[in-house]
């Protein structure tokens, strides 16, 4: 009652004073007690409502006396990482001058131990990924504002400044889930702005200071000062010795490497605007690595190694799409390149693990690095990039090949690089030179210049002094070849231009101490070798050679113990590859036109090709010596001509040589062979098995012409073998069954010398062709028949003669005209072949019986006036007697000869009985001649003819001897056999 009697008592100012009073309290009240609950519980629901997630918040206090605010234990929960975004507290304190400044202005803003977290699992999912899709369902939900009229102006940003901004003892957490094990990457996150300010333009407004200081000592350091309407920020990045290591681990899965050391330096001012365009400038940018290493799991050594690698200067301008490096540094990098079952480990070390992912990454980048070299080519790259200068001092390479037992290395060594004025993006020559050293002995220097756009590249490089031994395991894996010395010294230069990247190049090299071995033996020795004046253009698909040289060149080819040749065994010991050659079988319309090859000149000096047969018992050796010479003009277009003149000494002493023209296409040859004095013991390999007797003596000469056309091989070739014996027999199952000595001999002239004219005619194209094989057959087939029809051979000598058996006059024994005739025939074959005796045999016939019965009926009849049976018809007397004489011994009538009607004429009658009398009784006594007779023919015919030989023709007597006659066979005289 008093207070109300006060009240109304009071006046209007204390009243007033009073309900201001009261109101402050309850301002007071409801922001100390109320507000902090309700601002709790609605801010969680909402927040809770909006990610679909728990939101939990510990307090909220409010203080309405200093216009504060305070939000302690915030988090939104995750069951992956427990929290997905909390902090401990956040303070804000906003000032009452606000109502002033026309703007909403805090003195501070502090935000403490803020926790931001996520994690990747398997499959590329995350951990957020259902807040985002709650986050958009909810906004689909939301109605959709009206669009402003369309004059009505774009309203611009709220009036908010701070005088303080902060963030402390926040930090960053990522977990990569999607291997066997999580790897966590902590990033603590700190910052301050300084008079921050939405609408501000003072020189101190908007400063801001942030600091990330990595999980082992790394420091992010960026300072700065932005401003709004438009959007200006500037100011400088820093980071330093940020580790890799750590970084690395969240990318094992994605990539085959881990990373055991190496830190990152970046340096760089920036300056970005909104408006017009939004633009990004870099400048003074500096990136500096250290200390880098890939190692690839199990591997002892690092697959990369960048002890340091400094990028100096790095200018960066979004709008104008370009970028600007002065300098890049790269000091000592090594890389080693390991080659298993899987392939080179350096081009999968960027890839997954998985090998369908691989393949998919593989493609994508495939696909995207075409896009860009494409758009390089065309000059429509997206950006400009442009590379004053790269500087790498003391590269290294190292490559080891682990599919070879043992595995093999290769190096490269202390290697030097300079690369200028590298521009992408725009027409520009670049230049650069290097050198570097291979297995530490050989040197390789190289230099050039060349565009991106449109792309041409001109370069030369010089090897000196390269060992091939140590590309010797890689041979001796593909076939049974072995490196065993060599060093090559090449200098070349190159040069790529055009749409289609025709290349040409230009080069000389040389070879020096070259030795390949088959098998562990010497195949080929070159002391010294070179190629000089080769130029080829991929445009014209054309090779051309100037001169081809070859010093001190030994070639052993060699036919082991199976009859297998160098070819054969090579091929047999092939690591892979169709064995018979079908696999290979392309025609010429799906490989495209053949390069065309010319070489204007192949010369050898000094060389030597050998040949040994170990299938052959003894072995059969025969060498090429002092070979020298020179082939001119090799062309592979058809119908172009080269010419070979080759000289050498077989075994060293017999001059050889070989001339001629040749083409590749078609096939052509017309070539001269000449072969002197070979001494033919060295061929008794051949004459055991082929003919059953070792050389004595003798030595070859051979003049041989040869040409191939239409793939038809045709030789004529004159063979002298002076002196040629045969010595001792020797065992062979494929020596021919004939007396090839006396065909030796009968082939030998007075002078001792064989003269052989040889022929052969052969399809090439037939797979049973064999010009080898030929060449022996001919051969063999020659003395075959000179030793079983020698008389045949020796037949030029007799005048054309066959003087296999000499005629007689049936009956006779003495040397007629003709007979004689036949033995001077012989005399003078005997005379030309000193070495041949002749054996005479005295021959009987059917001929000589009835000759023989002849003259005996003759001489009953008529004595000595027998002239004969056409005479004796022609006198009557003589028909009577040979009449009586037949009816006499046979006791019958001479007209039981005649079966016909006889004539009435008296003479025609007794003719015609005295003819068919003869006759039976011809025939009667030839059958009954006594053979003793017949021998003594014989014999007469051997001596008669012997002392013809011996004392009219001079033939030496014991080269005449006389054999045991032969009665009643097929010749009436004599038949000769040849002895040695």
């Amino acid at each position: 009652m008093k207070v109300l009697q006060a009240w109304k008592s009071s006046s209007w100012k204390v009243k007033t004073l009073i309900i201001l009073a009261s109101l402050y309290l309850l301002y007071a009240l409801l922001g100390f007690f109320l507000a902090p609950g309700l601002v709790r519980d609605n801010a969680s629901q909402a927040l809770a409502d909006l990610t679909g997630r728990q939101v939990t918040i510990d307090e909220v206090k409010i203080n309405p006396l200093v216009l504060s605010a305070t939000v302690n234990g915030f988090s939104i929960k995750d069951d992956q990482t427990e929290v997905l975004l909390g902090f401990n507290q956040l303070y804000v304190n906003f000032q009452l001058s606000s109502l002033f400044r026309w703007s909403w202005h805090f003195d501070e803003v502090m935000l403490d131990a803020l926790t931001v977290r996520a994690q990747r699992n398997p499959g590329n999912t995350f951990s957020f990924d259902d807040v985002l899709t709650h986050i958009q369902e909810q906004l689909a939900q939301t109605p959709e504002e009206e669009a402003p009229e369309p004059e009505q102006e774009e309203p611009g940003l709220p009036a908010i400044s701070i005088a303080n901004l902060s963030l402390t003892g926040g930090d960053l957490r990522f977990t990569e889930a999607t291997g066997d094990e999580p790897e966590n990457l902590v990033l603590p996150l700190a910052f301050t702005v300084s008079n921050f300010s939405t609408k501000g333009k003072g020189e101190n407004s908007n400063d801001y200071a942030i600091r990330l200081e990595g999980p082992d000592g790394g420091v992010l350091d960026w300072q700065g000062h932005f401003e709004f309407a438009p959007f200006i920020a500037f100011g400088h990045l820093d980071v330093e010795k940020v580790d890799l290591v750590s970084l690395a681990k969240l990318l094992k899965n994605e990539v085959r490497f881990t990373v055991p050391s190496g830190e990152l330096d970046v340096e760089t001012a920036y300056h970005f605007v909104a408006q017009p365009q939004p633009k990004v400038v870099l400048s003074n940018g500096q990136v500096i690595l250290r200390q880098l290493q890939l190692l690839k799991p199990g591997e002892d050594v690092p697959s990369v190694s960048l002890p340091t690698v400094r990028v100096e200067g790095v200018a960066l301008d979004s709008l104008a799409q370009e970028v600007k490096i002065p300098k890049v540094t790269v000091t000592e990098p090594a890389l080693g390149a390991v080659l298993d079952e899987q392939g080179i480990d350096l081009a999968t070390l960027f890839l997954p693990a998985d090998r369908q992912a691989a393949e998919e990454r593989v493609e994508e980048v495939k696909e995207k690095a075409e896009q860009a070299a494409q758009k390089v080519q065309e000059g429509k790259a997206d950006w400009i990039v442009r590379l004053d200068t790269l500087q790498v001092d003391g590269s290294g390479l190292r490559f080891t090949d682990r599919t070879l037992q043992p595995a093999q290395t290769l190096t490269l060594s202390d290697g030097q690089l300079t690369l200028k004025n590298l521009i992408i993006g725009e027409p520009a020559t670049f230049t650069w030179e290097g050198s570097s050293k291979i297995q530490q002995s050989g040197t390789l220097t190289h230099s050039g210049e060349g565009n991106l756009t449109p792309f041409s590249l001109d370069a030369q490089a010089a090897l000196q002094g390269l060992p091939l031994v140590p590309f010797s395991p890689w041979l001796e894996r593909e076939a049974p070849l072995a490196l065993a010395d060599g060093v090559l010294s090449l200098d070349t230069s190159a040069s790529v231009k055009g749409e289609n990247s025709a290349v040409t190049v230009s080069a000389n090299a040389s070879l020096e101490n070259f030795s390949l071995l088959e098998n562990g033996e010497s195949l080929l020795k070159i002391n010294q070798g070179s190629v000089t004046d080769l130029s080829l253009a991929t445009a014209g698909q054309t090779v051309r050679i100037g001169e081809i040289g070859l010093t001190g060149m030994d070639m052993a080819n060699r036919v082991d113990a199976q009859g297998r040749d160098v070819a054969t065994r090579i091929q047999a010991g092939m690591a892979s590859g169709d064995a018979s050659g079908s696999g290979s079988d392309t025609s010429q319309g799906e490989q495209g036109e053949s390069w065309q090859v010319t070489v204007d000149r192949v010369r050898l000096i000094g060389s030597q090709i050998r040949h040994e047969d170990l299938s052959l018992s003894p072995n059969f050796r025969i060498g090429l010596y002092e070979l020298s010479g020179n082939l001119r003009n090799l062309d592979t277009r058809p119908g172009r001509k080269a010419t070979m003149d080759l000289n050498a000494q077989v075994d060293r002493y017999a001059p050889f040589s070989i001339k001629g023209a040749l083409t590749a296409e078609p096939l052509f040859t017309d070539l001269n062979v000449s072969l002197k004095n070979y001494e033919m013991t060295g061929l008794t390999p051949y004459t055991g098995q082929y003919l059953g007797y070792k050389v004595e003596k003798g030595q070859l000469g051979v003049n041989s012409g040869v040409s191939i056309d239409n793939n038809r091989l045709s030789s004529s070739t004159d063979i002298l073998a002076d002196e040629f014996y045969l010595g001792e027999k020797v065992p062979s199952d494929t020596a021919v069954n004939a007396p090839v000595k006396l065909g030796l001999s009968v082939l030998r002239n007075r002078s001792g010398q064989i003269t052989l004219p040889v022929s052969m005619d052969g399809d090439l194209n037939d797979p049973s062709f064999s010009v080898g094989g030929m060449v022996l057959k001919v051969l063999s087939n020659v003395v075959v028949k000179a030793a079983t029809a020698p008389f045949s051979v020796l037949s030029a000598l007799a005048g054309g003669k066959n003087l296999e058996s000499i005629a007689f006059e049936p009956g006779l024994a003495a040397t007629g005209q003709d007979t004689a005739s036949s033995l001077d025939a012989l005399a003078k074959v005997l005379n030309e072949r000193p070495e041949l005796r002749v054996g005479l045999i005295g021959t009987t016939n059917a001929e000589d019986r009835t000759a023989l019965a002849a003259q005996a009926i003759g001489r009953e009849v008529a004595d000595e006036d027998w002239q004969g049976i056409d005479d004796a018809l022609q006198e009557k007397k003589w028909r009577r007697k040979l009449i009586r004489r037949y009816e006499s011994s046979t006791d019958r009538d001479v007209e039981s000869l005649v079966s016909s009607a006889l004539p009435e004429d008296d003479e025609q009658r007794e003719t015609l009985l005295a003819k068919a009398a003869w006759e039976s009784m011809l025939a009667t006594d030839a059958k009954a001649l006594d053979r003793a007779q017949l021998t003594e023919l014989a014999r007469l015919r051997g001596e008669n003819a012997k002392a013809l030989l011996v004392q009219t023709l001079g033939i030496e007597q014991n080269r005449i001897f006389l054999n045991e006659t032969n009665v009643d066979g097929k010749v009436a005289g004599l038949t000769l056999t040849l002895e040695k």
